[in-house]
């Protein structure tokens, strides 16, 4: 069971808004298993390396990856487990398909599947120790957390009742 770590704080910087975009690169890694980012949170996505069934399969990062899948109908909350098995394969080709076209719909999420999704990226506020950024997918809004120290993404959704922290490769 995955677990988004939710607080009464992060539910309220969804009132801010804005897409936030920056020239500037962030760091991060799926080869640390989570989602790194600094700074604007428009770039954070588009350059984290390959999540797929056979690179970082079991991950935070995948974690992620899954909750913008829940975010645009294509996985259940439920399905947010960490793990790039089959149905999170066919729901990203899908995803691909619709995003990037279907010649792009190879079922690993690299810099350009990523950074297609980091478009809908929104700046949420801060908060003492992390800043808000939220994905608004065609059927859903999630939350995410980042840590102002690390830049580490955690989940964070009132939406959803299942949880996961993205931090530190765990899910």
């Amino acid at each position: 069971m995955v677990k988004f770590k939710v607080t009464a704080v992060a539910a309220a910087m969804l009132a801010f808004g804005g897409v936030v975009t920056t020239t500037t690169a962030a760091q991060a890694s799926t080869v640390q298993g989570y989602v790194n980012g600094f700074g604007a949170v428009g770039d954070d996505w588009s350059d984290e390396g390959v999540v797929s069934m056979s690179q970082h399969a079991n991950s935070g990062a995948t974690g992620l990856w899954q909750s913008v899948l829940y975010a645009d109908g294509l996985l259940s909350a439920t399905d947010i487990d960490c793990k790039f098995g089959p149905k999170t394969d066919a729901a990203t080709r899908t995803w691909q398909a619709h995003n990037l076209g279907a010649s792009q719909a190879d079922g690993a999420v690299g810099n350009k599947t990523f950074g297609a999704a980091s478009s809908r990226l929104h700046y949420g506020g801060v908060n003492v120790s992390t800043d808000s950024v939220s994905y608004t997918g065609t059927a859903h809004q999630v939350i995410y957390a980042r840590d102002l120290k690390t830049g580490q993404y955690f989940g964070i959704t009132p939406y959803v009742t299942v949880s996961s922290s993205y931090s530190n490769g765990s899910c």
